[in-house]
């Protein structure tokens, strides 16, 4: 990153004449702080005019959110090495940015939010193929909501061929003049009427099971993840704003997210941290083994003391704890990894959580540790290649972004990057839902059925509240 001139004309001109040197686009970002707008308001009132070009991020802890409308600039490939890919152009966008306001806040100026496709080796599905391998946005209105304290990026592209005069008056607009009179009321939600439902056949994905099963019984893999869709057609066209809002009341100590792409958005609420960067402090999460939330407190409380006893979920998860350990090992110079998990409790489901924290090397991106860690085995399966490859020849369908890095990053290499489960692809009146579980040697094909059951439930919760 270049830096920061003390005036907007200046800012641009040294922008365009860095352009003419370098024959490379550079970015403008002006950074103010504003009085507090509620981010969800933000994003429905941008639907406007940057329909299909929002993307939104909440973490987790709920003490960030990220708001993205229009695009400064887009990273998309079809590629297979998707993140070198990305990791480049990202780097070459920052290098050749300018900023000028508000400095040192973490997540304001340019940054980009998207996400990465499961398998970048699997033929696209027509409907994840404006996706690709890679898709990230440089929104060119960013609203970042940090601590309660409110800031609004505005970014642009200067060319080497660019009028000075007219970049300066693009940064120079007043954001009243597009997010003029942001609605504060929240609209009236009524439930959806669901006209048609469909689901994989259930013996079609038992024997899936069975045969995973038997390649494990077989051959040295511990561990195949394998994930099912479920086609909901609803009688209205789905609103993602009023989704969003649903989510953010039921899906509390969830990171939710969305990202548009045109007609589509890829929306959810996911429990699962791949990985957080600030500075060299890094944080991820091993979230596998899983039980249906109870009915009542004593039922909850057994269906948790059985998770943290039950022989086969244990197992699973600590897959996953030896996968994340070896991957970050090789990137960091200190790891903390609790010996045992505890349980992680969502409103539908509950998890086998470790938390892992750490100092990463000075060389080390967050888009290396995003590669180095995906899929983890709560994803795709151990050993990794193999278990990707029979995934890959196995599971018809093309899982896409789900359960893939969904996340954004800063100018500074600061940014987070979560698993994009418990998600949904909206277009229109349809959404699909993903949900996927982890087989072992010893599944019962009916038991992980009836898992990816409970694995569905939040989402279709949640959209049976979507408006118009």
């Amino acid at each position: 990153m270049i830096g920061n001139v003390t005036s907007l004309s200046g800012t641009v001109h040294a922008a365009i004449d860095h352009a003419r040197r370098s024959h490379q686009s550079c970015v403008v970002s002006k950074i103010e702080e504003l009085n507090r707008i509620q981010p969800l308001d933000f994003y429905q009132h941008a639907g406007r005019r940057y329909s299909g070009q929002r993307c939104y991020w909440s973490d987790s802890s709920g003490e960030l959110q990220l708001v993205g409308a229009g695009s400064a600039a887009t990273i998309s490939t079809q590629q297979e090495d998707a993140a070198v890919q990305v990791r480049q152009a990202q780097a070459r966008l920052f290098r050749n940015a300018y900023t000028l306001g508000t400095q040192r806040v973490a997540g304001t100026g340019p940054i980009f939010l998207g996400g990465f496709s499961f398998d970048s080796k699997k033929e696209r599905a027509e409907m994840w193929q404006d996706f690709g391998s890679a898709y990230f946005i440089l929104p060119e209105f960013l609203l970042t909501v940090r601590h309660g304290r409110c800031y609004l990026t505005h970014t642009i592209l200067c060319r080497p061929n660019d009028d000075v005069a007219e970049r300066v008056g693009a940064l120079e607009a007043q954001p009243h003049e597009r997010f003029d009179n942001v609605l504060h009321a929240e609209p009236g939600a009524h439930d959806q009427q669901l006209l048609d439902q469909n689901d994989q056949d259930q013996d079609t994905w038992c024997r899936l099971v069975a045969e995973a099963v038997q390649t494990m019984q077989e051959t040295p893999m511990k561990k195949i993840v394998l994930a099912r869709a479920r086609s909901l057609i609803y009688q209205r066209k789905l609103s993602r704003h009023a989704l969003l809002r649903v989510l953010s009341e039921q899906q509390k100590g969830t990171c939710i997210f969305c990202l548009e792409k045109g007609s589509a958005a890829f929306i959810g609420a996911t429990p699962e941290r791949l990985i957080k960067k600030s500075g060299r402090s890094i944080e991820s999460a091993c979230l596998a083994g899983s039980a249906a939330r109870g009915k009542t407190q004593q039922e909850d409380d057994e269906f948790g003391k059985w998770l943290l006893n039950d022989g086969k979920n244990l197992k699973e998860h600590q897959y996953v704890v030896e996968s994340v350990r070896d991957a970050l090992n090789a990137l960091c110079t200190s790891l903390s990894i609790p010996k045992q998990p505890v349980l992680m409790k969502n409103k539908n489901i509950q998890h086998l959580y470790t938390p892992v924290k750490g100092r990463c090397k000075s060389a080390t991106s967050l888009i290396d540790l995003v590669a180095r860690l995906h899929p983890t085995p709560a994803l795709g399966g151990l050993p990794k290649k193999d278990a990707m490859a029979w995934i890959r020849t196995h599971e018809a369908m093309d899982r896409g972004f789900y359960a893939s890095p969904i996340g954004w990053v800063d100018s500074g290499d600061h940014g987070e990057f979560d698993v994009g489960i418990r998600a949904a692809l909206l277009r229109g009146n349809e959404a699909v839902l993903f949900a996927g579980c982890g087989v072992l040697a010893d599944s019962d094909p009916i038991q992980e059925y009836q898992e990816t059951d409970v694995k569905f439930q939040p989402m279709q919760h949640a959209l049976m509240r979507g408006t118009l």
